[in-house]
């Protein structure tokens, strides 16, 4: 079980399933950055004694190497070490990462993380090297993640979801990058052709209608919705949910002139102007796509932008 899904549910889910095992397990966390190091403070990181692993770093050079040096670490419930120039390995981008490493953390304080973040609540995750269980306690998600040479305090948000209107080309190819980009997807489709022909392997996929989809969702900071189903009757029921919500980003397919009739629709129907400009129209980056999987890079990469410009906003968060 080996998984580049960078959620941190995803880890934690793989690091549970593999101590159900009877495994031994590290969890591996970046505790510090320096330069332009390709990973963010607070990247999680697991590897079992059989070589598996889960979360970004899984498949990488730099993951072989942390592989290597956790190896070497004997009898030690945590330690840390470095990755640069200074430590054996050349990074591309010249940075340095210092690590946390956990050896066999206890099943049950990962099952409790777990769970915390299955309620989609920021939680404060603090270990001290020098001994003592870690501990979780409620966070806000403009907390900084902290780090002293010894104490460990991260803030840990809930996984990254994407709810995609209509089941079509363009929303297979965008749920497959997206779960590349660690989001979990759910697909709202009533029509029964249409499910019928979405590939398998590529998220949830639910006959509700759309705006029942995005309340059951109960969309927050962590959410993404994409209208896709090139039928108003569906698409403008998703956006009427959506828009108003704590989404940080909602967007429709479709031309200019198709996305003025559409707010224009959306207006005469009561919903509110403010939330009317949050929705992006035509969704994605202007790369002059043509084909669904053009389509579903630029949007990806409208995801990715608008999810990088709210974490930078608030530096201090922990982005999966």
């Amino acid at each position: 079980m080996t998984t580049a899904d960078g959620g941190d549910g995803a880890v934690l889910s793989a690091l549970s399933h593999w101590q159900a095992q009877g495994l031994s397990v590290r969890l591996v966390t970046v505790v510090q950055s320096y330069g332009s190091a390709p990973y963010g403070v607070g990247t999680l990181y697991a590897l079992n004694a059989q070589g598996q692993e889960a979360g970004v770093l899984a498949g990488t050079c730099l993951g072989s190497w942390v592989k290597t040096r956790t190896g070497r670490i004997k009898e030690r419930r945590v330690a840390v070490i470095t990755a640069g120039s200074a430590d054996g390995l050349d990074l591309p981008c010249g940075g340095r990462l210092e690590f946390l490493i956990e050896d066999n953390p206890d099943p049950d304080h990962v099952c409790e993380w777990r769970m915390a973040l299955g309620t989609r609540a920021c939680i404060r995750r603090t270990i001290d090297t020098a001994g003592g269980r870690p501990l979780l306690a409620a966070a806000s998600a403009r907390e900084p993640c902290r780090w002293t040479g010894h104490l460990w305090q991260g803030i840990y948000g809930p996984d990254w979801c994407l709810l995609l209107v209509g089941a079509d080309a363009v929303s297979a190819h965008l749920a497959r990058i997206a779960q590349t980009l660690g989001f979990s997807v759910t697909v709202s489709e009533p029509r029964a052709e249409h499910r019928a022909g979405f590939p398998a392997g590529l998220g949830t996929v639910t006959e509700a209608m759309p705006d029942d989809a995005v309340m059951a969702l109960q969309p927050d900071a962590r959410t993404a919705i994409v209208a896709l189903a090139h039928d108003p009757r569906l698409d403008d029921l998703g956006l009427w949910a959506a828009a108003p919500s704590a989404a940080f980003y909602v967007a429709a397919l479709g031309s200019a002139a198709t996305h003025a009739r559409r707010c224009a629709r959306l207006l005469s129907l009561g919903l509110d102007p403010a939330a009317v400009l949050r929705i992006q129209g035509p969704a994605g980056l202007a790369i002059h796509s043509r084909t669904p999987a053009e389509i579903a890079v630029s949007i990806a990469a409208a995801l990715v932008s608008h999810r990088r410009c709210e974490t930078h906003a608030r530096t201090d968060f922990h982005a999966t």
